[in-house]
């Protein structure tokens, strides 16, 4: 499941690029992509954890990158929805932010921190500081979570049902989490709290999978119109540019085709071509020239 959701989420941070530079959503839906690759990373996905600790002191500082990083990315992500949904900003749209120099300072707090070890929380869960660390992080995560759903309340139809259905999935399991951390600290019913507390890892990632499933469905089905659309021709003529030699940098087509939207770019390749052209006293050949007219005759049907 954490496979899946790394090529989910890799497969969103490859398809954002060139939409992140003009669209304030896209940044703030990239930048919580980023961030749930790098929690994902720490967490060993892709390297060994113990690899990746070991260049931290071998002491699990990971878990704490984990959790800081996957939090970021919730909030980026909440931001994202937020600016869909027209929400204005208030005070406590910063407030899980405040959960990080707390998770900081009682992570700091834990003894014993090292070896490196996936099950770091379960095996140190008798401390004060790592319940304290660990509740406050699921707390902040459950807050933003009810708070996207909540945003999502009139747009629950489609790729944003699939939104609030993995949201929800992640609350049942943020809820589990802190359920797992009460009572294993504050009670005598420690087999019980451990048979909750197993099923944050199986909710968590699977909420994450169908949410992210569905942020890329979103975009693609806002995307595949203009993909089918432009996505032939702003190659071609990308193509073309680095053929003839008609920018100054060989590395000018490929950027102006990942910082531009495809029409923006078909039509600034336009421009460049026909500099080439003028500033070369050359046609094309007319094969490449007829191409080039169809092009223009779809730009300007689309004006």
């Amino acid at each position: 499941m954490k496979l899946l959701l790394f090529a989910l989420l890799s497969a969103l941070c490859l398809l954002r690029i060139p939409s992140v530079v003009k669209v304030a959503e896209s940044r703030a839906s990239w930048l919580a992509s980023m961030f749930g690759l790098a929690a994902l990373y720490v967490l060993g996905t892709v390297t060994p954890l113990v690899v990746i600790d070991s260049y931290l002191g071998g002491v699990n500082v990971t878990n704490l990158l984990q959790a800081i990083f996957a939090l970021l990315a919730i909030f980026f992500f909440n931001d994202s929805v937020r600016r869909l949904a027209k929400v204005p900003v208030r005070w406590t749209y910063y407030a899980p932010l405040l959960s990080i120099p707390i998770m900081i300072v009682s992570f700091a707090l834990i003894e014993d921190k090292a070896p490196t070890a996936a099950d770091f929380i379960d095996s140190r869960m008798d401390q004060l500081a790592t319940a304290t660390y660990s509740g406050t992080y699921m707390l902040a995560l459950l807050f933003i979570v009810l708070r996207i759903i909540y945003m999502l309340r009139h747009k629950a139809r489609g790729p944003y049902a699939t939104f609030s259905a993995g949201l929800l999935v992640v609350a049942a399991a943020c809820s589990c989490h802190i359920a797992y951390v009460v009572l294993f600290h504050f009670s005598p019913w420690d087999a019980f709290a451990q048979a909750i507390g197993s099923w944050f890892d199986r909710l968590f990632y699977l909420g994450l999978s169908v949410t992210a499933a569905g942020w890329l469905i979103l975009f693609l089905s806002k995307q595949l119109p203009k993909l089918r659309l432009w996505m032939i021709d702003a190659l071609w003529l990308t193509a073309l540019r680095i053929r003839v030699n008609a920018d100054r940098s060989r590395v000018s087509p490929a950027r102006d085709l990942f910082n531009e939207t495809l029409e923006n770019g078909v039509y600034k390749s336009l421009i460049v071509l026909h500099n080439y052209q003028r500033g070369n006293m050359t046609m094309f050949p007319e094969p490449v020239q007829g191409r080039i007219s169809q092009i223009e005759a779809k730009l300007d049907a689309q004006t």
